[in-house]
């Protein structure tokens, strides 16, 4: 920007530029693309941006609801179980270790589930966009924010859930998981 170029941060911000009168001047002189091909592009493109991240959003739903939360409540449950066994046993044990983790990952599991619910909510929403201009921004502004805070709440999960449960690579399995 301090040299004159614009900075436009997000898809929905750059692509309606495409459009500007001097963009449109300058393409159609000299022969690039008609003004209907470079509405047409905006367009598509918009519609691309928008279903990939609706797609996104979509699975990111269903790995919550089906994989993460459920590995999550396993292992509260085998941490629970031991507990139970621990103090059956030995009455005066205090288990202080299950106790708080079951109390920590009962935390981070409502936090999911209300972190995907927000998401769920926030694509409903989107079905009352008038354009697709309006949907990309509403992405941009609702969609996107709610798929990061439940991305973060499930990265948290990552690192108190053991990896006999999770069930995704974690990312020194990714990072350094590859063998040559």
């Amino acid at each position: 920007e301090a040299r004159g170029l614009l900075n436009y941060p997000t898809t929905p911000d750059c692509i309606p530029h495409l459009l500007d009168e001097k963009n449109v001047a300058m393409l159609t002189a000299h022969k690039v693309f008609s003004e209907a091909e470079l509405q047409s592009r905006c367009e598509i493109t918009l519609g691309n941006y928008c279903k990939a991240v609706k797609i996104e959003a979509r699975t990111m739903i269903d790995m919550a609801r089906k994989q993460i939360l459920p590995a999550i409540e396993a292992y509260l449950c085998d941490l629970a179980t031991t507990a139970n066994e621990k103090q059956k046993l030995i009455p005066t044990l205090p288990c202080d270790y299950e106790k708080r983790m079951v109390a920590t990952l009962s935390g981070v599991s409502d936090l999911i589930c209300e972190q995907t619910d927000a998401l769920e909510m926030a694509l409903s929403a989107l079905l009352g966009a008038d354009n697709l201009e309006s949907e990309a921004y509403a992405i941009r502004d609702e969609v996107i924010p709610a798929m990061n805070d439940l991305r973060s709440a499930a990265d948290n999960a990552e690192t108190w859930v053991s990896a006999k449960y999770w069930p995704f690579p974690t990312y020194g399995e990714l990072l350094f998981g590859v063998k040559e």
